[in-house]
């Protein structure tokens, strides 16, 4: 697959990534040649890999967490890292690190969570990045959907026909009852729960751009009605002095005086007008 790069100032290198993609591929990477060189690849999968029965069973929550940085193989981890160096960085550079982190983590955690909650009896280990994975693709046919790719650098393709056809592939396999070692449910669930971040993620901005119209238009009014208030607040006060120069302040009534020593609070700070 061939991407077609236009990421701000990563478009002209594509070797240049922000952090947190960078971080990413840095700790799978690390995890992978650990795992690879220890010859003890069964353990790692035991202890670290995604096992449902062990995450109800036994309470290795942590699985739901650790199991995205490990891998069955280098064409795994190689189709993995390069969609997440591909699609990720211009995600990224768009959201801030921050953003993006942390919708990956809840694509994959969130699809590891599905999975368990689906095949609560399995010992087989899921493993790999796959689920917050295909969470980066939902985001990025959100994000550029009409962006072109080339499918084995051939055949171009829009973005948001390249992630419809990996959600119709990954729904109808999730349904087969064949056995596979492949996780079709957790690459699915990834793709549910980016929809429903994305979709959720833009709700909330409109309801805080709305609070914040509805705020600024309620300051607006309040400083207009002030404004208002204070204006007929100095018309009385100015009929008050002209009656205090013509007959003086024994002429004054006792709510005028009131009135005046209000008035002066409000308009001049607690300080006697001039």
């Amino acid at each position: 697959m061939l991407y077609q790069y236009s990421s701000r100032r990563f478009r002209q290198n594509p070797l240049l990534l922000p952090n947190g993609v960078k971080l990413l591929l840095i700790i799978n990477v690390a995890v992978f040649i650990l795992m690879e060189l220890s010859g003890q690849k069964n353990i790692f999968f035991q202890m670290f890999g995604l096992i449902p029965h062990a995450v109800l069973q036994e309470y290795k929550l942590w699985q739901m967490f650790t199991y995205l940085f490990i891998h069955g193989g280098f064409i795994h981890i190689l189709f993995n890292m390069f969609v997440l160096w591909m699609f990720g960085k211009d995600l990224e550079v768009d959201w801030s690190k921050n953003e993006f982190l942390i919708f990956y983590f809840v694509c994959g955690i969130g699809s590891g969570l599905i999975s368990v909650l689906a095949s609560i009896n399995s010992f087989v280990p899921i493993v790999g990045a796959s689920g917050a994975i295909y969470g980066v693709l939902v985001a990025y046919g959100f994000t550029y959907p009409n962006k072109m790719v080339y499918l084995y650098g051939v055949f171009p393709l829009k973005v948001k026909y390249m992630v419809l056809g990996l959600g119709v592939i990954a729904f109808f396999a999730s349904l087969s009852a064949s056995q596979s070692n492949v996780s079709h449910i957790t690459h699915l669930s990834g793709m549910i729960i980016g929809i429903i971040y994305i979709l959720f993620n833009f709700k909330w901005k409109k309801i805080h751009l709305w609070y914040i119209k509805m705020r600024l238009q309620s300051i607006q009014s309040k400083q207009n009605g002030n404004e208002d208030e204070e204006t007929s607040i100095k018309i009385q006060v100015d009929k008050i002095l002209d009656k205090l120069n013509d007959e003086g302040w024994e002429n004054l009534t006792p709510q005028e005086e009131d009135f005046l020593t209000r008035a002066s609070k409000r308009l001049f700070d607690d300080r006697s007008p001039d």
